[in-house]
Order: structure tokens, then C-alpha cells, then sequence
């Protein structure tokens, strides 16, 4: 019976501590001002309208199999790094990021 008593004593005492790990700017008259984080997704390892060198990515030739939409228009998958990129196939300019889209294997 004593554990949980113990365990109870821990946390009363971490608690204050957390959430003031928590608290980006403290105010006075005010216990803690929250700042939200930014929207922008991280950046890539390549640009949108970017241009991508020959041969030095792999295509994706199976898009099905990731879950994403048909190859068309003029446009194919590449896998760069870790994230697939949607790209124009005459000019190898990447047209958009599209690693949210894909299935579970990827």
C-alpha cells in the first residue's frame, strides 16, 4: 500500500515542473503564454520547381502499390530520400510533395 503513495508523492512534486517545461513565455500576472508552433511542414531534400538532375533519383515505378494515384499527363513519381515527389517527365521539374498521399508500404 505504501507504492502508490509513493508514486503519488513523486508526481505531486514533478508536475509543476512539467508544465513549466511546457510554458514558452511567462507573463507576469499570468501563469504561462502558450506560442503555437508553425504549420509549414519541414523542408525537403529538394524545392518545389526545383529542376532534378538525370539520373540521380530513382523512379517509382509501381505507384499502385503505394497507394497512389496513376501515373498521367505527362507527369511521374520519384522517390528522393526518404519522400516522393510528383515530377514532369520532359523537364524534370518537381511539381509537388507527395509522401502524405502514400500507403501504408511506403
Amino acid at each position: 500500500m505504501l507504492r502508490p503513495i509513493i508514486s503519488a508523492a513523486i508526481a505531486a512534486t514533478l508536475l509543476p515542473t512539467l508544465a513549466h517545461a511546457q510554458c514558452r513565455i511567462a507573463v507576469e500576472g499570468t501563469n504561462c503564454v502558450a506560442i503555437p508552433q508553425p504549420l509549414t511542414p519541414d523542408p525537403g531534400p529538394v524545392e518545389i520547381g526545383e529542376t532534378l538532375e538525370r539520373g540521380r533519383y530513382s523512379m517509382i515505378m509501381n505507384a499502385r502499390y503505394y497507394g497512389l494515384p496513376t501515373v498521367s499527363d505527362g507527369w511521374v513519381y520519384f522517390r528522393i530520400e526518404d519522400e516522393i515527389y510528383r515530377v514532369d517527365w520532359r523537364s524534370h521539374k518537381v511539381l509537388e510533395r507527395v509522401t502524405d498521399q502514400a500507403s501504408r508500404n511506403w
